[in-house]
Parts: C-alpha cells; structure tokens; sequence
C-alpha cells in the first residue's frame, strides 16, 4: 500500500469511527478521577482505580494486551510484546484536577458543543488517552506492520506529583521513544523546571481565623476567602473599601467577617489572562487600617509575593533564549493553627538551576517574616530542536496539516521529563471555544473544552508518526547491527594476527 492509499484509508477509517470515538472519550469524562492520597491497594483514590479499571477494559475488548500495575498505572501493548525489539511509547493520563467553580456546565456531564467537547478532563487529557487507544486500533485494523511494539501508558497522578510515571521509571525498560499527547502540535522540544514550595508565616494571624484559597498545586484560584472575628468598625471599613468592586465580597456571618474574593482561574504555567483569588484577597486585607498591625503586615508580604508572575517579588526572576521568563504563581493558601502559609508553583527556564532560585528566594522571604516549609522540585526537560527525533516529528505534522508551525517550549510539565526521548506532542489543536467567557475552557478552567475535529486530526497525525519513529528505530538498530559486525570482525582478525603477520591474508 502507497503512502496515498494508507492516509486515504485512514482518513475514511477516523471518519467513520468519530460517534464511537466521542461515546468512548465521554465514559471517560463521566468518571471525576481527581488524583488523591489513596490506599496500599488504590494508591490514588477510588475514582483513578475506576477509571483505571474502565480504560483497561477499553483497551482489552481491542485485543491488546493490558497490564494493571497494582492501580498506580496500566499499560496496553499493541501485541503481546515482542522481546528485543524497540518500543515506542504513547504516555497519556486519566486524573484530573479539581472541577473548582465558575462552571456553566456540568463538569463530569460532557457536552458537545459546536464542535468542541466540554468538561473536566476533556482535554487534560482523556483526549490523550482516546488518541492513543485509537492509535493503536487504527494501526491494528488497517493492518499498518511495525517492527516495534508500540505500547499505551495510562497514568493516575500526573496532577499531583508524576509519583506514577516515576515508578514505571524503575519498573520497566524504558521505551526507545515516547510522544505525550497533553499538549498542543507541533513538538515541545523543552519543559521548564518545576518547583513547588510552602512558605510560611514565622508568626500568626491574631485576628484573622480563616484564610483558604486553591485546592490544586498546579491551578491558580479564582477565589480565596478569609474569616475575622467579628468587629463593628474593621467590618464598615471593609464594606466600604469593597463598595462597587465586583471582585470583592464582605458578609457578616455566626459573628464573623468573611471577606471573598472573585478573580479568574487558570493553569499556574499559563497566568496569562488570569486574575489570581488569592492576591485579590491579601492585597485588599493589607489597607484595612482596623485590622490588626501584625496581619496586615503579613497580607502584605503575601500580596508582594504573588503579585506578579515573574517571580521578581521573590527576587528569583529569570529568563533564557530557549524558554522564556520564569513564571510563578499562589495556588494554595490555608492555616496551620494561626500560622497561614501559601503553595507557590514555579516553572523556572531550562538553563535555570533550583540552588538560584532556594538562595535568592531565601534571602527576600526571611527579612518578609517568612520561611520555607516544604519544598519538591522536578528539573527542566531539554532537547535541541534540530535533533532526528524532532525533525522525525515536524514532517510528519507538516505533511498532515501544511501548517508552518514550529517546535516550541512550555511553562509546564508532562510527563515527558520522566522519560527518555520523550517530548510532547499534540493531543489538540490549539483552537478555543469561542462561545465561552474569558477565563472558561482552557486546561484547569472551568468549561474545559477540547475541539472534536482536533483530536481527530491528532489521531492521524500519531498512526503516521508512530509509522515514522518505527522506520527510524530499525535505522538505527540496523546501524547498530553492522558496527557490531565490524567490530566483530576487526576482533576476529586481531586474533589470527601472529608475529606481526595477519594469516588472513594467504
């Protein structure tokens, strides 16, 4: 079969399975798989065990084979695994974040919609999963060979940690190559850094009893909120600095001030476009001049610190030619007794280091009142964009969308920094609902949205390109193959080499 004939097939073959695509990604959307600290038997909660359990099951009725490994990932091989050969590897998730608030929908109700599919998941990223099962049943089907496995990963705790991805690190041979389908096409080359820290007050709030905000390390709050004991002059001066702003609420409630604040919500890699809850909070409690000295100055610090997105407050800005500016963000806030303390996730530059940005950001909180509770930090994925692999993967997207696009770099993280010749790859088109409000249907928003029509061409895009990475893995074990022969047969003549004569010669 000629190239135009197979892309001819698999486009009538994509086409005529789109209702069943769409029945199948929304089972998955129904499930409200948010990754938790679970069990020893269900690491990550009940709904990622279901979840897990019901795309296995998917997968398996296609006549893969499917492994469950003890509820903290499954895989499913196209074939039962052939020893030896290369594996190209497919990496998708099935736990989401948190729905949060805002929603015009239902959340784990999914709705079609003028072309796009809405709900919690819908693009972070059940879409990857279905664009890797059908993958896999488009090669199988149209009888496409590969001298490769090509194996399916279905992760539950991408969201909280990549605890998932790190153990099928040290459990199984890692795939020559792997595409991750939670991003955009064409090819990120380059994930920045992520580090992840508390900070806490070094003293406590003596009037505010309250203070929450976020519920995800990785999702910026629209809203926070904070409760005072009840004072009638800190209360006036409240409702009278928050008349006419609709980002601002103060109620009187059970003999308490509850202070609300209403901004918009995002991804904490992407704060373009997003107002942060919990910025809008302290910055409004730092100027009431009846509240406590000592809270006030606390507000203050913490309104300084999330009041960019740069990181300059926390005098750990950066920016390199590859990746950008370092971005940070709040995402949590909460007390611990009175103390309060907010998560701060910072996506810092591929040529940044964590000891930088630890010793700059030390030497502003401490003279703030502050200091670090806890800290984890994931290092920047990095690859020169000229690279085989890279290039591999161009001209396959090229050639399916004659787009001129080019490879690019995320604030975020995938599970592509886990794993060995790994990049993102897809999983949607980029185009947003134009029928949701500002601040609706992105990743980690609420009305997520993801176009129909871009997972479908995401589907043909990864058959091609799995087509592709095999060609290139028999390349290369082929290579491989002959410089063993030559050296082989270099060692060979070595040993029939006597008093400075080679007997091979006669």
């Amino acid at each position: 079969m000629n190239r135009q004939e197979l892309v001819r097939q698999l486009d009538a073959y994509i086409d005529s399975h789109r209702a069943k695509i769409l029945e199948d990604w929304k089972s998955l959307v129904r499930i409200p798989s948010v990754s938790v600290e679970g069990t020893e038997e269900k690491p990550f909660g009940e709904a990622c065990a279901r979840i897990l359990d019901h795309a296995l099951a998917m997968a398996d009725q296609r006549g893969f084979a499917v492994n469950n490994h003890g509820n903290w990932y499954g895989t499913a091989f196209l074939e039962s695994r052939k020893e030896g050969e290369g594996i190209i590897g497919i990496f998708s998730h099935l736990d989401v974040v948190e729905p949060g608030e805002g929603w015009t929908y239902d959340p784990f109700e999914p709705l079609e919609k003028d072309g796009f599919l809405i709900g919690r998941g819908a693009g972070d990223n059940k879409s990857g999963v279905i664009i890797g099962l059908y993958t896999m049943q488009a090669i199988k089907e149209l009888g496409i060979p590969l001298g490769s496995n090509l194996m399916l990963y279905f992760g539950c705790n991408e969201e909280a940690g990549m605890k998932d991805a790190e153990r099928f690190a040290k459990e199984h041979v890692m795939p020559d190559y792997s595409m991750v389908p939670d991003l955009f096409f064409p090819v990120c080359y380059g994930e920045k850094g992520s580090l992840r820290l508390t900070l806490q007050s070094t003293s406590g709030f003596s009037q505010i009893t309250g203070f929450s905000a976020g519920k995800a390390e990785n999702m910026i709050p629209a809203s926070a909120s904070a409760e005072i004991a009840f004072s009638r002059p800190l209360y006036e001066e409240a409702v009278r600095l928050a008349e006419g702003r609709t980002d601002i609420e103060v109620l009187e409630k059970s003999n308490k001030i509850v202070i609300t604040s209403a901004g918009v919500g995002g991804h904490s890699a992407m704060p373009a476009g997003s107002v942060n809850g919990i910025w809008l909070l302290v910055d409004f409690l730092k100027d009431l001049t009846a509240l406590a000295e000592s809270d006030r100055k606390i507000c203050a610090a913490l309104a300084d610190f999330s009041g960019d997105s740069d990181g300059s407050a926390l005098g750990i800005a950066w920016e390199d030619e590859p990746s950008g500016k370092l971005v940070c963000a709040a995402t949590v806030a909460r007390m611990d007794g009175s103390i309060p303390e907010a998560l701060f996730s910072i996506r810092y530059p591929v040529t940044d280091y964590r000891e930088r940005i630890e010793t700059e950001l030390l030497r502003v909180i401490g003279s703030r009142g502050f200091a670090v509770k806890h800290i984890v930090n994931n290092d920047p994925m990095y690859m020169e964009k000229d690279e085989p692999y890279i290039r591999r993967l161009m001209k396959v997207y090229h050639e399916v969308t004659g787009k001129p696009n080019e490879p690019y770099v995320i604030d975020g993280g995938t599970y592509a920094r886990k794993l060995k010749h790994a990049v993102g790859y897809g999983g949607g088109n980029g185009v947003r609902a134009p029928f949701l409000p500002k601040g609706h249907g992105g990743v980690h928003q609420p009305d997520e949205a993801r176009s129909i029509d871009g997972v479908l061409e995401a589907i043909r895009i990864y058959v091609l390109s799995a087509m592709e990475i095999d060609a290139m893995i028999q390349e290369e074990r082929k290579e491989k193959g002959q410089r063993k022969n030559e050296s082989r047969d270099g060692d060979c003549r070595g040993e029939v080499r006597q008093n400075g004569r080679n007997w091979n010669e006669d």
